[in-house]
């Protein structure tokens, strides 16, 4: 007889607990660094130069006062006639600081128009006489020497009037101190891919003749355009490097001798035409301004708005009669 023989019950597996992870770290979505752009050259700036206060400055350029200092740090200068035939700038400094500018001479009227309209103080020393009565009368943010001779100072290598300078800091420490850092009021036009259309006219070698007295012509070379006066290359007076600029701008107006028979009209405000120069090309162009204050704007043959290239720019008011050579 053989016994009955007990089958051994199977031993359950413990079914093993899912291990719960640890939830994945949600980190919060890094957004991009912020950029900034310079309002007058269009380049990339950091926010430090970005906040620099802008300030214009009234530049000599009779043979006496070249080569002139500081030109080379400006991000536009403009260029037109004072009288007898002898052209004067005005130069605006934002992105750049210069430790000297100059010389420093007087105010004109239409200068007092490029600084209404970009509602920017002015450096100067003294004026003619419309100029003076407009400063006084339009309280226009002046920074006249002869009210403020701390922040300017004369330099002995040169005999008077052609060495009258001042520097980028003193006159933004002068612009803080009378509370004349106001809203930028002018947006200009950059876009480098415009200038690289093949469908430009090619601009290397430009020549402004003014009148019998004085002509100007820039040449393109490694990117940008040198500027020379009267056959010779302009430079930096310190470090004797060249005025070189991205842009050149000719704005072709109407310039008349006042009525006092010594200093001149020239109409800023209106329409007219002209040509920019970039990028070793050129194109016309048809500039309008509707009062004072407004901006200039430039357009194409299409009215198209018409940008400059990011970087500095040289901006020539020239009379109807100024022969304008391009090629």
């Amino acid at each position: 007889m053989t016994a009955c023989t007990k089958k051994p019950e199977p031993i359950a597996t413990p079914t093993p607990t899912p291990t719960q992870s640890a939830p994945a770290e949600t980190k919060p979505p890094v957004d991009p660094p912020q950029k900034y752009f310079s309002l007058y050259t269009g380049e990339s700036v950091n926010k430090e130069i970005l906040d620099n206060i802008a300030v214009l400055a009234i530049v000599e350029n009779s043979e006496s006062a070249r080569p002139q200092s500081g030109l080379n740090a400006a991000d536009i200068v403009y260029e037109t006639m004072a009288e007898g035939g002898i052209p004067r700038f005005i130069a605006l400094f934002q992105k750049n600081k210069a430790e000297k500018v100059g010389p420093i001479r007087s105010a004109r009227s239409y200068f007092l128009d490029i600084s209404k309209e970009y509602n920017l103080p002015f450096a100067h020393c003294g004026g003619s006489e419309e100029a003076l009565v407009r400063i006084k009368n339009e309280n226009l943010m002046s920074m006249d020497e002869m009210a403020y001779a701390s922040t300017y100072w004369r330099d002995n290598d040169r005999n008077a009037p052609h060495n009258l300078y001042t520097s980028t800091e003193k006159i933004r420490e002068l612009v803080k101190a009378k509370n004349f850092v106001k809203a930028p009021a002018v947006k200009l036009k950059f876009d480098k891919t415009y200038w690289n259309s093949d469908k430009l006219s090619e601009a290397t070698d430009v020549l402004l003749k003014i009148n019998k007295f004085y002509n100007t012509s820039y040449n393109y070379k490694d990117g940008s355009y040198l500027k020379s006066m009267d056959g010779k290359s302009s430079t930096n007076k310190e470090d004797k490097l060249p005025l070189t600029f991205k842009n050149i701008v000719v704005q072709i107006t109407s310039i008349k001798l006042n009525s006092d028979g010594l200093h001149l009209n020239i109409a800023l405000v209106g329409q007219g035409d002209g040509y920019v120069i970039s990028n070793g090309k050129f194109t016309k162009m048809h500039w309008s301004k509707k009062d004072a204050k407004s901006q200039t704007h430039l357009t194409d043959e299409q009215g198209n708005d018409l940008p400059l290239s990011p970087g500095n720019t040289w901006w020539n008011i020239v009379d109807k009669s100024t022969v304008i050579d391009i090629k």
